[in-house]
């Protein structure tokens, strides 16, 4: 059945959104398994990197990104759901929130790295990390004023184009990369 169709039947009948669907299962685990991924990595960094002490990495850091995993997720929902019922749609997923990977390893070398290894205090490495949060945060909501401007006025090629090239370049070719260190065997599957 069409979208337009399914949407259709779904105003006449005047039926709700369902609060599970097919496949929640899968994304449920793939996004708890890869947070959980995240938040190990991250509190190896803080305690290998930046030196942060131990009691205020699991009694201060990890509790507080708890707390912002589980509001940042609700929020995100409800923003799907209320764009669902707004358009009529049920074909509408809520964006996973979570810690960013390549955001978590830049903070860490370049932010507060540096500062640790001049200060060798870890309290002012965090304090460095927390003050390019905000502003990246600032950055982030300025482009949610100006990005749907340039959204409007780019074409869609041009901005998937960059996505398609790190695509390419970082997913598959560090193992086609691979398959010449191995090349007896990969090259006969190939």
């Amino acid at each position: 059945m069409s979208i337009l169709a399914r949407a259709h039947n779904r105003s006449d009948s005047g039926s709700r959104l369902p609060l599970w669907a097919s496949g929640d299962l899968n994304a449920f685990f793939g996004l708890g398994f890869n947070v959980l991924v995240n938040v190990l990595v991250l509190t190896g960094l803080c305690l290998g990197v930046a030196k942060i002490s131990s009691g205020d990495v699991y009694g201060v850091i990890l509790p507080a990104l708890g707390i912002q995993l589980l509001i940042g997720n609700v929020y995100y929902t409800w923003l799907g759901r209320r764009l669902a019922h707004r358009e009529n749609r049920d074909d509408v997923t809520a964006m996973p929130y979570g810690p960013s990977v390549p955001h978590m390893f830049i903070v860490t070398f370049v932010i507060m790295l540096p500062v640790y290894l001049r200060t060798n205090d870890p309290v002012k490495a965090w304090q460095a990390g927390l003050a390019w949060s905000f502003i990246i945060g600032l950055i982030v909501l300025l482009g949610a004023f100006v990005g749907p401007y340039i959204r409007r006025f780019t074409p869609q090629a041009a901005m998937l184009g960059t996505l398609a090239g790190i695509s390419i370049a970082f997913i598959s070719m560090r193992p086609a990369g691979q398959m010449w260190a191995a090349a007896w065997i990969a090259l006969p599957v190939f």
